[in-house]
């Protein structure tokens, strides 16, 4: 007689019980490789509300914010999950790369040339010997300006370095 309210209160516990951490990890990493973006946001902040102490946690915002940058162009999104990733995990493996791509959008996405300074004078602070961190000087040295501004010159002056490398040869 009790059997079966027995099996009816099993199979809705079991039916309502909530996703692991593991699993809620697992199925957004697969979404993001089959680049279902949608799916793997929402699993990843899943994830962050039902377990924010996860250690998966800087792992998740750094994947937030590389979806929101390249999947949904929402770059304001993106700098969020990124500065959360530097103000909460600051020894993460990725901060540094979550840090020099905050300046990376501010400057070429947002045109917001303070912010991205700052982003890139904190980042080299943090990380001088990151292999990062020439570009993030040549970030610096050429805020705000067109790629044709920083390139054409680069341009220009190859043939005249040519000509002269070819006279130096010449005269050994």
């Amino acid at each position: 007689m009790y059997r079966p309210l027995v099996m009816i209160i099993l199979a809705t516990l079991i039916g309502c019980s909530k996703a692991t951490e593991e699993e809620l990890f697992k199925k957004a990493l697969e979404a993001q490789k089959s680049n279902q973006p949608e799916l793997a946001i929402e699993s990843y902040k899943q994830l962050l509300a039902e377990y924010p102490q996860s250690g998966k946690a800087p792992e998740v915002l750094y994947a937030l914010g590389s979806i929101y940058q390249g999947s949904k162009n929402n770059y304001r999104a993106a700098v969020g999950f990124y500065r959360k990733l530097v103000e909460q995990y600051p020894d993460f493996g990725a901060t540094s790369n979550a840090l020099f791509m905050i300046g990376f959008i501010y400057n070429n996405e947002l045109k917001s040339i303070d912010s991205a300074r700052w982003a890139y004078e904190e980042f080299l602070k943090r990380y001088p010997n990151n292999p990062l961190t020439e570009s993030a000087k040549f970030e610096l040295a050429n805020l705000g300006k067109a790629p044709s501004e920083i390139f054409n010159p680069l341009v220009a002056e190859a043939p005249e370095k040519q000509v002269s490398a070819k006279r130096s040869s010449k005269k050994r």
